[in-house]
């Protein structure tokens, strides 16, 4: 599964568990809050994905990974989940607040457009 697949699931499922919830649209704070945990999560969940990829393509003269799992593997078992997170704060930082921007974003055009 993608990131983007993740993170639209857990959004709309979070939008509606809360709608029941409260018995009310949310508001823009709390669109962003949910927005904001969607991607936080998604990401939180294909970081190493990632990890393993930038780390497929920028081989050069030495193969050290062969493939996504055994590359995974790999990398745990050398640097722990520490290898496999590293860097991912940073990540967040750019991400996140993006991800919340363009969901407000998109909900405003819906809620004042009617599409």
């Amino acid at each position: 599964l993608s990131e983007t697949v993740i993170q639209f699931v857990v959004y709309e499922k979070m939008k509606l568990k809360y709608c029941e919830y409260s018995g009310r649209e949310l508001n823009t704070l709390e669109l962003l809050a949910s927005a904001s945990i969607a991607k936080l999560i998604a990401s939180t969940a294909t970081y190493p994905h990632e990890v393993i990829r930038t780390r497929l393509r920028e081989q050069r003269n030495v193969i050290k990974y062969k493939g996504v799992f055994s590359g995974l593997g790999l990398i745990y078992k050398e640097e722990g989940l520490r290898g496999l997170y590293g860097g991912m704060g940073a990540h967040l930082m750019r991400v996140v607040p993006n991800a919340a921007i363009i969901f407000l974003t998109y909900e405003l055009v819906v809620y004042y457009f009617g599409y």
